[in-house]
């Protein structure tokens, strides 16, 4: 484990708003404050929706059970995410079973209590062989109204939905009813269907995974010139919330299919700071080192990948000495990297704190996330003044630095613990301190609050 100090600087990174488009200056090293720098922690540890993820499969018509223990073993070995794939190889040409969606309504229940978050897909086949290989259109689209009451109550433990439904494994490849290697328009108005159905099924808080950026574009009419605005940013809108998961990734130059030209690969690139990206590596060959590999997760921005597949592939950036790298930055890492406090502050008047975040990982938070600062009292914890920032971490980008600027009045003379508070905004998970994000800083995290620990002050 290494670590690192990071001193107060003006170096030339770029400084943004918690709340775009409002721009914070940075606060200059003479401003009058007391500045903390932050000691960065280089350990790997599990952070909510983000990171590999383990590889669950469900078959009908006897699917597995997920158990809370179990899940929690899961959080233990340091994966927040778990993939469940449902395969309904039962019910291509029936309505789901009852007992089947309450495996599925169980295996949620289990991942709420145990700390992780699902990657969600279904399908009807994972094999080439097997026809046919889903469901006609208008009995998946009754499909996903079976499923919609699962989503709607448990969105809190989903963090994306990938499209899945059409071909084998749900990748929108090898199909039956749906048009094959679809190119004109009208070929891909099914699949339109059932994203239209998706989309209503599921919260607009969550998003949508489709397997290429050509299925985002075709399906909506979009160009590579409709990129995602900042302004368009996670504003429930289907633009916002169709994301991208390739299961070929680093497979070869275009992905196995996944990217027809670079301007898809930009348009991803694009989108993907946005949205989430994530997916499963493929054949190893010999654009999967780990410096390609990198390169690739930094303009993807990628949040989520399986440490299951393909073990060759991983296996390899483990011996090219890159793996820890690799797990500490899939998604966001961030850390504080320093602390600015009013000067003797005096009780009763204004205390002004500012903390600059910055980010190693990947991609930002992707997932609606609360934020609190709460300044505790260290002769009676009872004593809690709690500002409410005006912040949005899914801004907080890699590379670049972010300012929290907020105010205290504290009433009383004595010392003060200040603390950052990332829970998870949903009522199920608030006070769970696995669903709440920690810092990549030294001596900070509270495991059993989910409190960071930032500087300790002095009212005078």
């Amino acid at each position: 484990m290494r670590n690192r100090t990071i001193i107060w600087s003006l170096a030339c990174l770029l400084f943004v708003a918690c709340q775009p488009p409002v721009v914070n200056p940075p606060v200059p090293e003479d401003d009058g404050m007391h500045h903390d720098s932050l000691t960065v922690n280089y350990e790997l540890f599990c952070n909510p929706e983000r990171g590999f993820h383990i590889f669950k499969e469900f078959h009908s018509p006897n699917p597995e059970r997920m158990y809370a223990g179990g899940v929690k073993n899961i959080y233990n070995m340091g994966y927040s995410l778990v993939l469940n794939n449902y395969y309904l190889e039962d019910y291509r040409d029936t309505l789901i079973a009852d007992s089947y969606l309450e495996v599925v309504r169980n295996n949620m229940q289990a991942l709420r209590e145990g700390g992780c978050k699902c990657i969600l897909r279904f399908a009807y086949t994972s094999s080439e062989n097997q026809q046919p290989r889903e469901a006609p259109v208008e009995l998946v689209l009754q499909h996903i109204e079976q499923i919609k009451p699962i989503l709607q109550e448990y969105a809190d433990v989903i963090f994306a939905m990938e499209a899945g439904f059409v071909g084998v494994w749900g990748e929108w490849y090898y199909t039956t009813y749906f048009k094959y290697q679809p190119s004109k328009d009208e070929d891909f108005a099914d699949r339109r269907r059932v994203l239209d159905a998706l989309l209503e099924a599921l919260p607009k808080e969550r998003m949508i995974c489709v397997r290429t950026p050509e299925f985002k574009m075709r399906c909506f009419g979009w160009t590579k010139d409709d990129t995602l605005t900042m302004a368009e940013a996670y504003n429930g809108s289907p633009k916002a919330r169709i994301a991208a998961h390739d299961d070929a990734f680093m497979a070869d130059e275009s992905d196995m299919g996944t990217f027809k030209g670079t301007y898809q690969r930009t348009y991803w690139e694009s989108e993907t700071r946005y949205t989430i990206y994530g997916g499963e590596s493929c054949r190893p060959g010999k654009y999967a080192n780990a410096e390609n590999s990198i390169a690739q997760m930094a303009a993807m921005h990628i949040s989520y990948l399986n440490i299951s597949y393909h073990k060759s592939v991983i296996n390899g950036w483990q011996n090219e000495g890159r793996l820890d790298e690799i797990k500490r930055r899939i998604g966001y890492r961030l850390y504080a990297s320093d602390v600015a406090t009013t000067k003797e502050p005096k009780a009763g008047e204004n205390l002004r704190v500012v903390v600059t975040i910055e980010n190693e990982g990947f991609s930002s938070p992707k997932n609606p996330r609360d934020i609190q600062m709460p300044l505790v009292s260290k002769s009676d914890p009872k004593q809690v003044l709690t500002v409410v920032p005006d912040c949005d971490p899914r801004f907080w980008m890699p590379e670049q630095r972010n300012l929290i600027d907020v105010t205290f009045q504290p009433q009383k003379a004595g010392q003060y613990d200040l603390y950052l508070y990332l829970p998870d905004p949903q009522p199920t998970l608030a006070n769970n301190p696995c669903y709440a994000i920690r810092l990549a800083n030294e001596n900070c995290w509270d495991d059993q609050t989910g409190y960071n620990h930032l500087t300790t002050i002095t009212v005078n």
